[in-house]
C-alpha cells in the first residue's frame, strides 16, 4: 500500500454543510395525501484519523483516500468496492408486463446506453437487461412516468429476460462492469422499526435537539442501518433527517423546513407528519470513499430519488435531481 511521508502532524478538518429547503419535496408538486401515497408506494469518510508515531521523527501516514478505502473494505468484508468516480445515474420504470424498462432520467454525461446491461431494484435486487431501442415520445404522452404511459414516453428501452419486474417501479440502470450484484450490501431487514432509546439519545447528542420519533427502515448484513428521524419542532422550524448508523457512529442528511401553521412542511398538506413507508432504499453500495445510498422518497403525486454519499460526519446529497411524476390528475 502506497504511503506518504509527512514531516509534521496533519490535522484534517471537514465541515459538513447541511442544506435544506422548506419544501424540497414540493419539487414535483408532490403532496402528502396518506391514502393516495399508500397506493403509489405499492404500484467514507474524509475525516478518518491519520495515525502518527510520537517516537518516530519522520512519521508515515496513510493518505485519506487510501485509508477510507481500507476501512470500507474491512467493514464490508466480501463486498467489492464500487468506484464512486464512475457513478453515472440512469433511472427507468418497468412496463405493465414487467419484462421491459424505459429510462426517464439520465446523467447527461452517459453516452453508452447500449452498454447498460444491469438493473437494480428495491433492496438491491439485481437483474440482467438487454438494450432494445431508443423511443421518442408521441402525441399521446401524458407526461406521467408510469407503466400506462410506457409506449408514449421518450426514453431508452431495455428487455428483461425472465420478466419479473414490478410495473411502474423505479430501477437504477448500470453497466455490470462498473457496478453489479457483488458491489451491493445484502438487506437483512426492511420496514419501519421504531428507534431504540439509545439511538435516539445518540442522535439528540449529535443535533442538540429532541427526537420526536424515528425508525429503522433498512438494515444490512454488515450491521449498517438506514434511519428516518423526526425532531421536535422549534416554533415554525421543523427538521427531518435521513440517517446512516454504522459501527463508526451516526451520520445524517438534514431536511429542515419552515412552516407558519404546520399544515404544509415537507409536502403540501402533510400536517408536519413523516410517514416512514414513503421511503424505500433501492440499494447500498460501499465505495472506495464511503457508502452510497440510493433512496426513493414517494408522495401522492410523484417520487424523488436521492443519491446520498457517506462523508466524514454526514450524508451528502449528490447533485443529480432525479424525480418522476405519476399523479392521474
Amino acid at each position: 500500500m502506497k504511503k506518504l511521508k509527512l514531516y509534521s502532524v496533519i490535522s484534517v478538518l471537514t465541515a459538513a454543510i447541511l442544506l435544506g429547503t422548506a419544501a424540497m419535496c414540493n419539487m414535483c408538486g408532490i403532496t402528502l395525501d396518506t391514502n393516495a401515497t399508500e397506493s403509489a408506494v405499492s404500484a467514507t469518510s474524509e475525516s478518518e484519523t491519520i495515525k502518527t508515531s510520537d517516537t518516530v521523527a519522520e512519521s508515515e501516514t496513510i493518505s485519506v483516500e487510501e485509508s477510507a478505502a481500507e476501512t470500507a473494505s474491512e467493514s464490508n468484508s466480501g463486498i467489492e468496492l464500487f468506484d464512486i468516480s464512475k457513478l453515472a445515474p440512469v433511472f427507468a420504470i418497468a412496463n405493465k408486463s414487467g419484462n421491459q424498462l424505459i429510462s426517464f432520467y439520465n446523467d447527461e454525461n452517459v453516452a453508452d446506453f447500449e452498454g447498460l446491461n444491469g438493473a437494480i431494484g428495491d433492496d438491491g435486487h439485481f437483474y440482467t437487461i438487454e438494450y432494445d431501442k431508443k423511443q421518442d415520445s408521441n402525441n399521446q404522452d401524458t407526461g406521467r412516468v408510469v407503466a400506462d404511459n410506457f409506449d408514449n414516453m421518450a426514453g431508452y428501452i431495455y428487455s428483461v429476460p425472465g420478466g419479473n419486474l414490478i410495473a411502474s417501479n423505479s430501477y437504477f440502470l448500470c453497466n455490470s462492469a462498473i457496478i453489479n450484484k457483488g458491489n451491493l450490501l445484502t438487506t437483512v431487514s426492511a420496514g419501519d422499526k421504531a428507534l431504540d432509546k439509545e439511538t435516539k439519545t445518540q442522535i439528540e447528542d449529535i443535533k442538540g435537539r429532541s427526537v420526536q420519533e424515528g425508525w429503522i427502515i433498512d438494515e444490512y448484513s454488515n450491521g449498517a442501518q438506514v434511519l428516518i428521524v423526526v425532531f421536535e419542532p422549534d416554533g415554525k422550524n421543523y427538521l427531518m433527517s435521513i440517517g446512516l448508523k454504522t459501527s463508526d457512529g451516526i451520520k445524517l442528511k438534514d431536511y429542515p423546513a419552515v412552516s407558519a401553521d404546520g399544515n404544509s412542511v415537507w409536502r403540501v398538506d402533510d400536517g408536519g407528519k413523516v410517514i416512514p413507508k414513503l421511503y424505500t432504499i433501492m440499494f447500498a453500495a460501499p465505495t472506495n470513499n464511503g457508502l452510497l445510498l440510493v433512496v426513493k422518497w414517494a408522495g401522492a403525486e410523484g417520487e424523488n430519488i436521492l443519491l446520498l454519499h457517506e462523508k466524514a460526519d454526514s450524508l451528502e446529497l449528490l447533485p443529480w435531481e432525479v424525480s418522476r411524476y405519476w399523479s392521474a390528475g
